[in-house]
Parts: structure tokens; C-alpha cells; sequence
């Protein structure tokens, strides 16, 4: 079980931005056992999503966020799902990935994990999320470059990647070329590129 904590209420309304219809996300397990990603938690986000002049078009509990097959039978069909610019998850970073891999929507998570993979099909996990406490997944649109990076950069990549895959696994997908794909198809590389995301601290 992956225990998860909210963010603070000012950080997740700097991440929704011009955002302004709103899908929320939770999860039924891990995040609903914290009380973090259940229907009290839907309800509350969305008071505060609608006192910020924000439209929230629905919502949806996830049985499990992290498995890929349930975000894609559960969502895609989702009419409200699919017309939201951007999808609030109440889940851990494994479910916020599996909700961006299935969808590629812009994905604001309201939750860091704290202290471990997602499910493809049995048999087969993918390791999207190494529970670090500090959530970056707002600045490289839903996909962790520390966990998905063999190096864990976070400012760009590495220069041996070739034809967008990873160097140290030819078969992969290098996680950058990932994140900067998705930063311009959402117009934030320029944003990105300004940025600097400082070296995460050990003291949690």
C-alpha cells in the first residue's frame, strides 16, 4: 500500500493554471485507504476547484489507479473525461501515470506519495513512480523522469540517447524525449526550459 498525503491547496491551484474545466480522478485503493483519493476527498477538491472559479466536469474512483486497464476501460468512454483540459488525480504517481499513459491529457497531481509499480497485464509491471515525497509530475507533464530516467535527471537529458530510445536499454523509450514530446504538444517546453528543478533532499 502506498501511502499518500495531500498537497497544499495553494500549490494545486498554481499547477491547475489557465486550466479551466476540471476531471477529477481517485482511487478506490491505496489512496481511498488514506483517505486521500476517496469520495470525501473528490468532494473537497471540487469546493475548492469551484471557489476558484474552476469548472469540474465529473468525476470517477478508480478501483485501482495504477493498473493501465482499468484507467483505459474506465475513462476513455468518459464524455466528461475526455472534453476536461486537464485531469486532477487524487492517486499516487503510479496512477497519475497510468491515467497520462492511457490518455496523454494534461495530468495535475493533488497528492505526493510518500513511502512501489504500475500493472500493464499480469505479469508485467511497469515502474513509473519511486515514491520520493516530492512530486515533480506537474513540470514534466505526468511522466517521472526520476524514476523513469536510468540516470534520474530531472532538468533534460542525458546526450546518448538514440532515435528516442534510452542508452542504457535500446528497447525503451527514453524518458525525456517523452517529456519534451508532451511539453510541446501542450505549449509549456518554453516554461520547462526557463525552469530548474533543484536536487531533491533526503530529509523526509
Amino acid at each position: 500500500m502506498i501511502i499518500t498525503e495531500k498537497k497544499q491547496q495553494a500549490e494545486i491551484l498554481e499547477s491547475v493554471g489557465g486550466a479551466t474545466t476540471i476531471f477529477i480522478v481517485g482511487c478506490g485503493s491505496c489512496a481511498s485507504k488514506c483517505a486521500t483519493g476517496d469520495q470525501k476527498a473528490i468532494d473537497n477538491i471540487k469546493a475548492l476547484l469551484e471557489k476558484n472559479n474552476k469548472k469540474v466536469l465529473g468525476s470517477f474512483i478508480l478501483d485501482s489507479a495504477c493498473d493501465m486497464r482499468l484507467a483505459k476501460k474506465d475513462l476513455i468512454k468518459n464524455d466528461a473525461f475526455n472534453k476536461a483540459d486537464a485531469v486532477l488525480t487524487l492517486t499516487c504517481g503510479a496512477g497519475s501515470q497510468s491515467v497520462e499513459k492511457v490518455s496523454k491529457k494534461i495530468i495535475i497531481p493533488a497528492l505526493n506519495s510518500d513511502y512501489v509499480g504500475s500493472t500493464e497485464r499480469i505479469g508485467v509491471y511497469q515502474k513509473f513512480c519511486s515514491i520520493c515525497g516530492s512530486c515533480i509530475l506537474v513540470e514534466t507533464q505526468g511522466i517521472c523522469p526520476r524514476t523513469r530516467c536510468p540516470k534520474s535527471l530531472v532538468n533534460g537529458p542525458c546526450g546518448g540517447f538514440v532515435n528516442g530510445k534510452c542508452e542504457t536499454d535500446q528497447t525503451k523509450d527514453c524518458a525525456w524525449v517523452l517529456i519534451f514530446e508532451k511539453l510541446k504538444q501542450n505549449g509549456k517546453l518554453e516554461k520547462f526550459l526557463n525552469n530548474y528543478i533543484e536536487p531533491k533532499t533526503n530529509n523526509k
